[in-house]
């Protein structure tokens, strides 16, 4: 039986980014200067994860380094390959990434979207 916690994540995040994928990629083309800054400092042919990447908007950052991205809405990872980015449909708690192989990782505001079973109050 499904736990309460992960029923109101699916409900209550995942199928919202569901519904709001079409119209996402229009309130989400800017990147943040700081993690723009962040992705400019790294060394030509380093590897970097973008972990909850949505629709790719910093993919495109920094043409020198290899970029993957991942994302659990599929529409979303849709526009983002769309684009031309190397992205898998995957969720965050269970990448299908050896530990260790990326020179850095990006997670933006996917941290607030996890389910914490013993912090939700019914």
């Amino acid at each position: 039986m499904e736990d309460t916690a992960t029923r109101l994540e699916r409900e209550h995040v995942h199928s919202v980014y569901e519904k709001i994928a079409p119209y996402f990629n229009d309130s989400r083309d800017k990147a943040w200067p700081k993690v723009r800054q962040f992705l400019l400092e790294h060394e030509p042919g380093s590897i970097i994860a973008d972990v909850g990447c949505g629709n790719g908007k910093y993919l495109h950052v920094n043409g020198s380094v290899f970029k993957l991205g991942c994302d659990m809405c599929l529409p979303l990872v849709d526009s983002a390959r769309s684009q031309g980015h190397e992205v898998q449909l995957c969720d965050c708690l269970r990448l299908p990434y050896r530990d260790s192989c990326f020179y850095g990782v990006l997670s933006i505001t996917i941290v607030c979207s996890l389910k914490f079973s013993n912090y939700i109050m019914l």
